[in-house]
């Protein structure tokens, strides 16, 4: 079974226990460097990242997402949405290395 987990604050993560995913509170976006590293070791195959953290720690997502095809890192809104464009950042550079070029607006 694929485990799945939530990295943000606790307004945005705390939606998704009832899921059943493993939540990982992050009360400080400075200390999402750790809490993200350490996420990718445990066993998921997937990583919701909220926007807030993950706009910190870009190069430390795409750093190990190459290294590594799981787990599979996905930023989604956090509760604050303050950071909107994060995301679609993300999916722009995951669609540019998969084909090779950038795709028009």
């Amino acid at each position: 079974m694929l485990k799945m987990a939530v990295l943000g604050d606790k307004e945005t993560s705390l939606l998704f226990l009832s899921m059943g995913l493993d939540v990982l509170i992050c009360p400080r976006p400075q200390e999402g460097r750790n809490m993200l590293q350490e996420a990718f070791k445990k066993d998921y195959g997937i990583i919701f990242v909220a926007e807030s953290i993950a706009r910190e720690y870009m190069d430390i997502i795409e750093g190990l997402s190459e290294k590594k095809a799981f787990p599979v890192v996905t930023i989604i809104p956090d509760f604050t949405r303050r950071f909107p464009q994060v995301a679609e950042a993300r999916l722009r550079s995951l669609t540019r290395r998969a084909i090779g070029m950038e795709l028009p607006e």
